[in-house]
């Protein structure tokens, strides 16, 4: 994935406040070919089990394709234990030395059922916002509702953030100059853009079942496929990148046959501002959609973008181009009851042929008719 510079992304297509056409080109799946890579039956048919053991009492059942790298293992371990993958060392996996990080367990001849001892102390991290001394109220929600036709838009109630930073254009300008982008698949001309958040709206991050099939939320590669004519794809997600790129891979989304993702990004390019909840202040990061449109310029713009996110506060600055979707935990538990991308499906599908997404209030995204 070659790193570029804004501006630089892709040729402007359109001018800002044009309109997309309103029919988007045909694209066959012979069009998005696999490039060789294994299919998700093929993943599912090759997948080993891992028993990982920590602090000697600890463990962590794993599930994940064989042709896992070292380092992918360590970023769904740094997941579960909070021990930063740089910190990792893994026992066991193959005999007499460490394995390297850019491994794979097919290479190392890693069998099913391994038993790998993990050594590595937890830190604080202090990137690890979602677990700040503040409480989250944007997560107050249920994760799988039991009735979701009733509690449609409880979602969405509540009182939002107001941003009452001053410095946020100083910053977002410095993020803009700065951060590094990774171009996986270039804009397609005449797209309007998804934005995902990846960690509880796209999979159960903390899944203790440790299968990569499980934390998928139902109906992922099902939702990314059907919106693919309409909409490209970008994931943004508050991690490190290493983390952000062994998730999106193992999860399928990298070389999936019927979609593409545009970039991931990840947390080098969030900021910190000064909200206002509920009447009292509070510092959170925000995923500005102005630093897309500026990589992206005359590509991606205002009328063009939706956000989706489980957390409000991530789009506090673009609150009219965001969806505010319900976290989704408990996947080991409960998770096949979550039918949230399949009605997201329907509602990203009714609006994909609207000239301007910025008149929509996605805030009644589940009731849309």
């Amino acid at each position: 994935m070659e790193a570029t510079t804004p501006g630089e992304a892709a040729e402007p297509t359109q001018q800002p406040g044009q309109d997309a056409p309103q029919e988007p080109p045909k694209e066959s799946p012979e069009e998005a070919d696999a490039d060789g890579e294994p299919s998700d039956d093929e993943m599912a048919r090759e997948s080993l089990s891992l028993e990982v053991v920590w602090k000697g009492t600890e463990r962590y059942p794993l599930k994940v394709p064989k042709y896992a790298t070292v380092l992918s293992i360590k970023a769904l371990l740094e997941e579960l234990t909070e021990v930063e993958s740089e910190g990792q060392k893994l026992l066991g996996l193959v005999k007499g030395r460490l394995p390297r990080d850019a491994d794979t367990l097919a290479d190392l001849g890693v069998q099913d059922g391994t038993r790998v001892r993990l050594v590595g102390t937890r830190t604080d991290d202090r990137l690890r916002t979602r677990e700040s001394s503040w409480q989250d109220h944007d997560s107050d929600a249920p994760a799988i509702p039991d009735n979701p036709a009733a509690d449609a838009g409880k979602a969405e109630s509540g009182e939002e953030h107001q941003v009452v930073s001053v410095d946020v254009r100083d910053k977002l300008d410095t993020i803009i100059r700065s951060a590094e982008v990774r171009i996986m698949n270039p804009p397609r001309p005449g797209r309007k853009l998804v934005v995902l958040d990846l960690d509880y709206t796209l999979f159960d991050c903390k899944n203790m079942s440790g299968n990569i099939v499980e934390m998928a939320r139902p109906g992922l590669h099902e939702f990314l496929a059907a919106v693919y004519p309409y909409y490209d794809l970008i994931v943004w997600s508050q991690t490190k990148w290493h983390v952000v790129e062994c998730k999106i891979t193992l999860l399928g989304m990298v070389a999936h046959p019927n979609y593409k993702i545009t970039t991931a990004l990840d947390i080098s390019t969030m900021f910190t501002v000064r909200s206002i909840r509920s009447g009292r202040p509070v510092d959170h990061q925000v995923k500005a959609l102005e630093f897309i449109w500026a990589w992206f310029p005359g590509i991606y713009t205002h009328s063009n973008t939706i956000h989706i996110d489980d957390l409000g506060r991530n789009f506090a600055l673009n609150r009219q181009n965001g969806l505010k979707i319900r976290p989704y935990k408990r996947a080991d538990s409960r998770g096949r009851a979550d039918t949230e991308l399949y009605r997201l499906t329907r509602y990203m599908l009714a609006i994909a042929r609207l000239p301007t997404l910025e008149f929509l209030d996605h805030s009644q995204w589940c009731t849309h008719r």
